[in-house]
């Protein structure tokens, strides 16, 4: 009996931990120097709000690193998100994919369920997989326009 296919998408790159902790080493960083130093108290409110941003930002990443999951197999896709909650979705289930460019260079797949759901395929493992994957269940098809001319 042969196994079905599946790929592990993940966020556990090095790419998004590094993000992570280096965007929370900043923020503590610039507390542990405002605590020190004495600044007055409209620097310490800019401070303040800086750290929050950090803080945010790299509670993001390291949440996407540790919890982010997509499973595609052949009947079905599985989705963990980032704050640990998982859904199943049929490939029934499933109005669309596409290639969606988020404009600094990076392309993520869209897929379009009642949720949409996007594989990063610079931040995640075996993004490659996947998407060969979905192209295999006839998802992603490019169609090359060719402008042909009666004579």
């Amino acid at each position: 009996m042969e196994t079905e296919k599946q790929v592990v998408c993940s966020g556990r790159t090095a790419f998004t931990l590094m993000l992570g902790i280096f965007f929370w080493f900043i923020g503590v960083g610039v507390t542990l120097l405002i605590l020190i130093s004495e600044a007055t108290y409209e620097v310490i409110g800019v401070f303040i709000l800086f750290l929050i941003l950090c803080g945010v930002e790299g509670s993001y990443f390291l949440l996407y690193w540790y919890n982010k999951r997509i499973i595609v197999t052949w009947n079905e896709i599985m989705y963990r998100s980032i704050w640990g909650l998982e859904r199943k979705y049929s490939w029934k289930d499933v109005k669309s994919v596409c290639y969606k460019s988020t404009g600094r260079g990076a392309d993520r797949i869209l897929i379009r369920t009642n949720k949409k759901i996007y594989i990063e395929t610079g931040m995640m493992k075996r993004s490659e997989e996947a998407e060969r994957l979905i192209k295999e269940k006839g998802y992603l098809q490019v169609n090359l326009i060719t402008d042909r001319k009666k004579g």
